[in-house]
């Protein structure tokens, strides 16, 4: 499982910038991420709606490499901003949107993502997209997200609770991850692979797998949930 296609082009480009005395040169692109939990009618949750505003850097890489502000202003047209619609949304059928909801510490079914929009706000690419779960979940399920990147390609966080949209009577509780957990995991787990001799260089050939390390956390109980 990979990143969108368009995390690949800029790679390179944005290791040059990061080059650390030691191991290793990763992440590459942070993103903020922001949630909105759907509800329908009968208070079930129904989707995520999922906001991604890049750091300045990798946002100003991609639009300067896919001369998204023809004009060079730093601001886009009305023209300009339709270049950058669905910028980030070529995903191949398996990526995950590395967005991480389970209830009784397992996975919620989730289907493809849709509804990409994007904008340049404040000099950061900032996207949206909704991911759908496969099946509605029911109010009483108390639920926990998690945004992260297994890789470490990409430092995500999640600097405010999700919001609900659609009832009033949940509980939100962001629990923030530690900052030093997921370089510590990624440089054990390259180190386990290569060995302690490793280069940034031979660190960028390999893909390894920290899974949740250092992961903010957001728990969610509305209603008779939150008797639990």
């Amino acid at each position: 499982m990979r990143l969108p296609a368009l995390f690949r082009p800029v790679l390179v480009a944005t290791c040059l910038t990061f080059v650390p005395e030691s191991l290793m040169a990763h992440p590459h692109i942070y993103i903020e991420a922001s949630l909105d939990l759907i509800y329908n009618e009968k208070g079930e949750l129904t989707s995520f709606g999922v906001e991604w505003a890049y750091d300045e850097l990798y946002s100003l890489l991609i639009i300067e490499d896919f001369s998204f502000d023809q004009d060079g202003d730093g601001v886009l047209t009305p023209e300009e901003n339709e270049m950058i619609q669905g910028f980030d949304a070529d995903w191949e059928p398996d990526f995950d949107g590395r967005l991480y909801p389970s209830v009784d510490g397992q996975p919620v079914a989730m289907e493809p993502v849709r509804d990409f929009t994007a904008e340049y706000r404040d000099g950061r690419l900032v996207s949206y997209h909704l991911h759908p779960l496969s099946t509605p979940l029911p109010a009483d399920k108390s639920l926990t997200i998690q945004v992260y990147d297994p890789e470490f390609y990409v430092h995500f966080t999640l600097p405010e609770p999700p919001e609900a949209k659609g009832r009033d009577d949940c509980e939100i509780t962001l629990i923030p991850g530690d900052p030093n957990a997921a370089p510590a995991a990624y440089r054990q787990a390259v180190e386990a692979l290569l060995g302690s001799n490793a280069s940034n260089d031979d660190a960028d050939l390999v893909t390894v797998d920290i899974g949740a390390a250092g992961a903010d956390e957001a728990r969610i109980r509305c209603g008779t949930g939150l008797a639990e």
